[in-house]
């Protein structure tokens, strides 16, 4: 199974980009799409607004498809699937690219920053893997660290 999540908000460029690409038979595996409070109803996936149960659904996912969510990508960094993570811009100040950005310093991953560019990322999902960081134990203080240079470096 292929898990989407946009996590508690709303991403409906990429749940309409997968339903797409559902609906043309790109994905080899059914999707399960949770769309939190998306206006967009895929058609060709099946979906839930929210699962108690989702990372354990992660967790057996064959792939992930996340939006770049602070709580989504710690999770899928720590769960060791193979994911694919995606910018959605209309976030204030564009901040999950800035995070993306910071993030792929500590660890090798998927991202894209776009929707549009998800049937080319397919075949480079991957689970994260350090670049010599001191692992996901230390992930935390390194989203620390960036977001209160973030937030100095905006004032």
């Amino acid at each position: 199974m292929i898990l989407l999540t946009v996590g508690t908000q709303f991403f409906d460029d990429l749940i309409d980009e997968a339903d797409r690409l559902a609906g043309e038979g790109v994905f080899a595996e059914p999707v399960l799409a949770q769309i939190g409070l998306s206006k967009t109803k895929p058609r060709h996936m099946q979906h839930v607004a929210f699962d108690p149960n989702l990372l354990d659904k992660a967790a057996k996912a064959s792939l992930i498809i996340t939006h770049a969510g602070t709580g989504s990508l710690c999770e899928c960094i720590s769960i060791g699937r193979p994911f694919i993570a995606v910018v959605n811009d209309t976030k204030a100040g564009n901040h999950q690219l800035e995070f993306l950005q910071h993030l792929s310093t500590l660890y090798d991953f998927c991202w894209i920053d776009s929707p549009r560019k998800l049937r080319e990322a397919l075949p480079h999902a991957r689970p994260a893997t350090s670049l010599g960081s001191p692992g996901v134990s230390r992930l935390a203080e390194n989203i620390a660290e960036y977001l209160a240079s973030a937030a100095t470096s905006h004032v």
